[in-house]
């Protein structure tokens, strides 16, 4: 996103008297500096005609002063309109590429979903069976069910026979007749991938296009039906774009895709943008409905190989009314200037510098001129000499108070962009960890793994085959297990831990707690801590209750995942890094912690997991807001700090009991 810097700037050049008029600080201080221009031309012409006596030499000099005051004038607008409009644009570009990137690791989850679902027995035995009973029906809607609830991303399951009959849809379970639709033929041709399909469908008549994911489910190498879902696209894009919005900011933000098509518009505004933009990598203005606007948007990076939907953009369309976001901020950051002197560009202390200096030689001109004005008396040039000496400290003053609004703007748009990376960092761990949370919940109601457990011989040789096929389409887990009623491990994903099988579980590994609950969609985490079964590294076990299949309140075991944080959380931080060019500024860091300063994962080594990290920040703002900013001393150094605390996502940490705040830091050296 940072390498199209040179496209804003000259966005900006083509651009510049157009974004003036609307950047309204920066206009009133134009207007003010010509004022104070006229007025001191009709009283240096007052002078002229008034007061031959005195030495031309000197109304020349005051011609040059005020020549060179409209020369740095024009130096100053100039960079104050770009100042204030590149930062607008380079918030709204990061703020795009955020929203993009986040979509898209929602979406590499739902290929994997896709994938374990098309292989579930349940599914599979009811595609197959032709002469299907009402309790068969029955048994699937609540398989499907307990699936879209923990599942909440997803509002509709459907299934389909090899002809395109609707043999099932969640929620119209009587449905039935036939669709064509490519997606299912696609699955059908394709059986070892999944199908991914944005668009109109007959599976939901007479709705929005709907984002599908489809793949075929087999019964010894034969295709038996295909299963589609249907993910909650609009509420996930209001979701994560509103995320994203300043306070009493309106959402502007839309998803396109390849050929400029607007899939996303937020729901309150969906009358006034358009239904087709040209794609552009460049900021351009361009008119909706009779109002300008600025556009701005952002292609999706990979995930694990993962691109999303086909050249899927995410686009801000900013009215050029409300280009001055921020240009009238009234706090004062003038204590961290001094600290944060190196984020602002040198062009504008060289400006400072020369005003003043120019004030200066004014001064000394208009004593120059009294003292001649006296050898001469000429009394009627003393009343100018001090108009023009008053104008050139207002001028002076103006100068001085542009700049210093200009800093505090660039200052408070530094610690939005850095409580936007902070705030990103700890959305990103809470939409991962609700699938986690998701993943042990779902995976515990399987048929094969109750079944297997519950056998008066456990068929361990099942459990563990099961485990390894999870394992192999869910890459973020380090390896996943099976225990029984005693809580000893009855089999792992893979063989590294083999040894282990027969022993208890470990402690604090929070599995002993999945015999005490009765809710089928409970779940159950550990601390944060070193386990055996992660090789003596900290990390997060996720439980859940495995359960009889003829008696849904026996608990005959439990499933334990344990998920890879090394790697997860440190490639999380490394991610959402602010980047300069494409580059990561040296001594740039990000950070989770405990809201004790507990280190669960650092993009550095210089913060050891386990080690403590909790800076002075303002903790009042931080919990009431959610998030904060500052700049701060560190070993000497001077950086911006963000930090931001988890709020969880969709019901998760919200609304299922579960509590683990966490805070995310980012750290940029001033």
């Amino acid at each position: 996103m940072f390498s199209r810097i040179s496209e804003v700037d000259v966005f900006l050049a083509k651009n510049q008297s157009t974004i003036k008029r609307f950047i309204k600080g920066v206009d009133k201080y134009d207007q003010t500096l010509k004022s104070l221009s006229t007025w001191w031309e009709k009283i240096a012409l007052i002078g002229k005609i008034n007061s031959f006596e005195v030495a031309s030499t000197i109304l020349e000099d005051m011609d040059n002063t005020l020549g060179q005051f409209h020369l740095l004038q024009k130096r100053l607008i100039e960079s104050l309109t770009n100042e204030h409009a590149r930062k607008v644009i380079v918030q709204d570009l990061s703020r795009c590429q955020m929203a993009i990137d986040v979509l898209i690791r929602n979406l590499f989850e739902r290929t994997a979903d896709i994938g374990f679902l098309a292989t579930d027995l349940d599914v599979i035995h009811f595609l197959k069976n032709s002469d299907t009973k009402e309790e068969d029906s029955v048994f699937l809607r609540q398989r499907l069910q307990a699936y879209i609830d923990i599942y909440s991303v997803y509002q509709d399951a459907f299934l389909v026979a090899p002809d395109g009959e609707v043999v099932f849809q969640l929620s119209q379970p009587s449905r039935r007749g036939k669709v064509q639709d490519e997606l299912i033929q696609q699955a059908i041709k394709y059986p070892d991938r999944y199908v991914e399909y944005f668009g109109q469908t007959s599976l939901i008549e007479g709705a929005l296009p709907s984002l599908l994911y489809a793949s075929a489910a087999m019964d010894e190498n034969r295709v038996v039906g295909v299963i589609v879902l249907c993910f909650r696209f609009q509420n996930e894009l209001e979701e994560i774009t509103k995320h994203l919005l300043f306070k009493k900011e309106e959402n502007h933000f839309l998803l396109l895709n390849g050929a400029g098509n607007v899939l996303f518009a937020p729901q309150s505004y969906q009358q006034v943008f358009p239904t087709h933009l040209s794609i552009s990598a460049a900021p351009k203005v361009v008119s909706v409905h009779n109002k300008d606007s600025v556009q701005v948007m952002a292609k999706g990076q990979p995930y694990q190989g993962y691109r999303g939907p086909e050249n899927w953009h995410m686009g801000s369309l900013l009215a050029l009314e409300n280009m001055d976001r921020g240009v009238s901020d009234t706090e004062d950051h003038q204590a961290l200037i001094a600290d944060l002197a190196g984020l602002i560009s040198a062009d504008f202390f060289d400006i400072r510098y020369q005003s003043i200096s120019i004030n200066d030689d004014l001064e000394l001109i208009v004593l120059n001129g009294i003292i001649t004005a006296a050898r001469k008396d000429a009394v009627e040039f003393m009343p100018v000499l001090e108009a023009i000496k008053k104008i050139g400290r207002d001028i002076d003053n103006v100068f001085a108070n542009s700049i210093e609004s200009l800093f505090s703007t660039i200052i408070s748009g530094q610690l939005n962009a850095i409580i936007l990376q902070a705030s990103l960092a700890v959305d990103i761990m809470d939409r991962n960890l609700y699938e986690r949370a998701n993943d042990c919940r779902w995976w515990s109601l399987s048929t094969s793994l109750q079944t297997a457990l519950s056998a008066p011989e456990v068929d361990e040789n099942s459990i563990r085959q099961t485990l390894g096929k999870i394992h192999s389409l869910y890459t973020v887990y380090h390896t996943l297990y099976v225990y029984d009623q005693d809580g000893r491990y009855i089999a792992f994903s893979d063989d590294t831990y083999q040894r282990k099988i027969g022993q208890i579980i470990e402690p604090n590994s929070a599995g002993q707690s999945v015999f005490h609950s009765q809710d089928i969609y409970a779940y159950s985490v550990s601390p944060f801590m070193p386990f055996e079964c992660y090789g003596g590294e900290h990390t997060y076990i996720y439980n859940a209750a495995i359960r009889s299949p003829e008696k849904s309140n026996e608990v005959v075991g439990g499933i334990g995942i344990v998920f890879d944080s090394t790697v997860e959380f440190r490639a999380i931080l490394n991610d959402i890094l602010p980047r300069d060019n494409g580059v990561v500024k040296t001594g740039t860091k990000a950070l989770f912690t405990t809201d004790k300063g507990f280190v669960i994962a650092s993009s550095s080594d210089d913060h050891a997991v386990g080690s403590v990290f909790f800076p002075t920040i303002n903790m009042t703002e931080l919990y009431q807001d959610g998030s904060t900013a500052t700049a701060i001393r560190l070993d000497d150094s001077a950086y911006l700090i963000g930090a931001a605390r988890s709020n969880g996502y969709r019901e998760y940490k919200r609304q299922d009991g579960y509590e683990n705040t966490i805070i995310s830091w980012v750290l940029v050296p001033c």
